[in-house]
């Protein structure tokens, strides 16, 4: 659930090059830290969430316009960067998509997260009583454990699996709900693995090798690491405007060598990266209904590897075919070439590859597979 969890720290870059040039960034207010780190106690506290506590952050975010960047002060020797944006809707449907335990987060996340998983059953039926508590103007809060593996660095190619305690609230603000979801790694990732992200990030098409390193030249030696990260998503509904309004406050410590190579502009580029596929995906008025995703989820799951596979297999032609397979770095086109990446790939990454392409095709996106469901099969064609 990421986002569901939202997000996600994956979603911070890695890179050297910041994109964003280094012009002068405005600090976040000294009045809102004292929020920040109630929020951050909250995930492994046992106490309800308090929202008197947040009057300073829900002030901040009704006043702060959307696209806003703001640098913030270093936490336990990790980074900081905010950034704000807006999306025409309402909450409810931010609750039906990213924190829907039967939708997987990389559908609102595609360009973020790979995979997510909740440690405990018990977190996913608590998360569907969400819906309700928004509807009926109640606070609730869902703590969990979760793990997450995000998608490969738009720069270096790595990515990363970890471990992390979230929690999620919704209650009433002065222009209508509020939801927040807090995320915590306390513990270092697993090691940084060579990914390849193939053509645009934008066409959310990313290959996965399993080697150890980075798959930038020269980085290929690199024991990297993201040795530790917080995250807070605040979102604010505005009832009466019909706009749902969000911030996202994040620290990252990550490199090698135990030093954190990761810089403001990287973290702020990174909500930047999350946030514009977010809105393609939630306010695309070609968004199949949740319930449709659901279903198409959980017949792909139940699908044999046998027949996934059969699915899968003309989405990697499709890339060895394409003008970018000449470019592909590291070891990703002997592994395509020889049918290996194909024969080696476990459920999750099919049913994800399958359900992505669907989703592509249904917001009217260039997707390498047509995908069809009738009745319980799902088919897919080149």
């Amino acid at each position: 659930m990421t986002i569901r969890f939202f997000c996600i720290v994956a979603i911070l870059t890695l890179g050297f090059p910041a994109p964003l040039r280094a012009q002068a960034l405005q600090s976040l207010p000294e009045s809102l830290y004292p929020g920040l780190e109630y929020l951050l106690t909250v995930p492994a506290s046992g106490a309800d969430i308090d929202p008197s506590k947040l009057n300073d952050i829900m002030n901040f975010m009704a006043a702060t316009p959307s696209d806003t960047s703001m640098t913030m002060q270093d936490r336990d020797r990790a980074s900081g960067g905010f950034h704000s944006f807006s999306m025409r809707g309402d909450l409810a449907k931010v609750v039906d998509y990213v924190y829907n335990p039967d939708i997987p987060v990389f559908v609102a996340m595609p360009s973020s997260v790979r995979d997510q998983e909740w440690l405990d059953p018990a977190t996913r039926d608590a998360l569907k009583l969400l819906p309700r508590a928004l509807a009926e103007g109640r606070t609730l809060l869902v703590r969990g454990k979760e793990r997450e593996t995000i998608t490969p660095d738009a720069n270096t190619g790595g990515y990363y699996s970890y471990r992390q305690d979230r929690a999620v609230a919704v209650f009433q603000g002065p222009t209508g709900p509020v939801l927040v979801s807090v995320s915590n790694q306390n513990e270092p990732s697993d090691i940084g693995r060579k990914g390849c992200v193939v053509g645009s990030d934008s066409n959310w098409n990313y290959l996965y090798s399993g080697e150890k390193g980075l798959t930038k030249t020269g980085l290929g030696w690199v024991d990297s690491y993201m040795y530790n990260a917080q995250s807070i998503i605040v979102f604010v509904a505005d009832t009466s405007a019909g706009v749902v309004r969000a911030g996202s406050f994040k620290w990252l410590n990550a490199g090698w060598a135990k030093v954190n190579m990761v810089k403001q502009s990287h973290i702020i580029n990174g909500i930047k990266r999350f946030a514009v596929d977010f809105k393609v995906v939630l306010e695309s008025s070609h968004l199949p209904k949740a319930q449709e995703l659901a279903e198409m989820y959980r017949a792909l799951k139940a699908d044999s590897p046998d027949n996934l596979r059969r699915m899968v297999a003309p989405y990697l032609e499709a890339i060895s075919r394409s003008g970018e397979f000449s470019s592909l770095a590291g070891p990703f086109k002997d592994l395509l070439a020889s049918g290996e990446y194909l024969q080696n790939m476990d459920r999750t990454e099919m049913v994800k590859i399958v359900l992505k392409e669907f989703l592509k095709q249904r917001l009217g996106r260039e997707s390498l597979i047509q995908v069809a469901r009738v009745g319980t099969q799902v088919t897919a064609q080149p």
